[in-house]
């Protein structure tokens, strides 16, 4: 459909989920021409309806049929994912996956909207949108290697426990509430031990999308002339990252390590940031918070410093992962129907 004509169907999968409610919020805010929404989830969403524009539309459980829509939003868990991108792709549907399940196939494009050429997008059948921490440390690393090369970087991310979506929401607040009240922590439903009040390590080597093996080989991907490395694998030589499980309710937060190929003073970094797409870096501002991020478009970086020598940086971030993945995927959305 160009633009200026009316009537997008969009198909939501995953319909009743954190990352697609913000989808829909994002939506609400774009001028897309959005005629209805057709959502589906499992059958433990039967019954609940999305609120858009004024108008509800009851989530099914059931995938509808694709045919003759405008563009299919997967926004389930990686599993069932696959079978909704197979049948979008039969259907000629239009598909932008969030899931993160096909984010290490080097056939389907993996793009961040603010960092990719728009021409990767028109025309593509299927899209895929890293996972949000992923996202979040590439608007951060990409305008600085584009500036001064990349020699080696670590990172120590804090995720909280939106990353498993209102069911690791819902855990943290009965296990506080338990806590709290001295009463016994409820049985374990989402996370293999409790997370209220503890820093957890999570695991280092998995092939679930938000692992730091999948995090590292997608962000190589997403840096300047990474997806066209003669070499697959070199960010992995240069990068280490760590992950822990917080007890926080929203947003992760990163601390970062950089060192340059080539000289980038703090203050350089600043202004670059500053300037960067989808990032906010104010010096005179406090380090911003998990909290602050909640809810945000972009990606807060603060405490940009010098670590000696005219090449090492380092810097704190903090961003609402969820909401940065809903963002692209509209941005993108909006780029593949020609709306922007």
């Amino acid at each position: 459909m160009a633009a200026g004509q009316s009537g997008l169907r969009i198909v939501l999968a995953g319909a009743t989920g954190t990352l697609a409610r913000d989808v829909i919020d994002v939506l609400e805010g774009r001028d897309l021409p959005v005629e209805e929404i057709l959502p589906f989830a499992t059958s433990a969403s039967l019954g609940e309806e999305i609120e858009f524009r004024g108008q509800s539309f009851a989530v099914r459980d059931a995938m509808p049929s694709l045919r003759g829509v405008d563009l299919v939003l997967v926004c389930t868990p990686p599993g069932p994912a696959l079978d909704v991108i197979r049948q979008a792709l039969r259907a000629e549907a239009p598909c932008v996956d969030c899931s993160g399940s096909l984010s290490d196939s080097r056939d389907v494009p993996l793009l961040v909207s603010a960092l990719a050429n728009p021409s990767s997008v028109l025309g593509a059948p299927l899209i895929a949108t890293p996972a949000g921490p992923t996202l979040a440390l590439a608007l951060v690393l990409a305008p600085l290697v584009a500036e001064a090369g990349l020699e080696r970087f670590s990172a120590t991310l804090l995720r909280s426990v939106s990353r498993a979506g209102r069911r690791g929401i819902d855990a943290l607040s009965r296990e506080t509430l338990a806590l709290l009240g001295q009463h016994e922590v409820p049985e374990l439903d989402c996370f293999e031990t409790p997370v209220a009040f503890d820093c957890i390590p999570l695991a280092v080597e998995s092939d679930l999308p938000e692992s730091e093996a999948r995090t590292l080989a997608d962000l190589e991907r997403l840096l300047p002339g990474g997806d066209e490395a003669p070499e697959p694998g070199w960010l992995g030589a240069r990068g280490q990252l760590q992950a822990v499980q917080v007890p926080a309710f929203v947003s992760d937060a990163a601390t970062l390590s950089i060192e340059t190929q080539r000289p980038l003073s703090a203050e350089e970094a600043r202004e670059r940031l500053s300037k960067a797409p989808g990032v906010e870096c104010d010096p005179d501002a406090p380090a911003p918070s998990m909290r602050d991020a909640a809810g945000s478009d972009c990606v807060l970086v603060g405490r940009v410093d010098d670590t000696g020598g005219e090449t090492g940086l380092r810097l704190w971030l903090a961003a609402d992962s969820v909401r940065l993945s809903a963002v692209n995927a509209v941005d993108l959305a909006e780029t593949r129907l020609r709306f922007n």
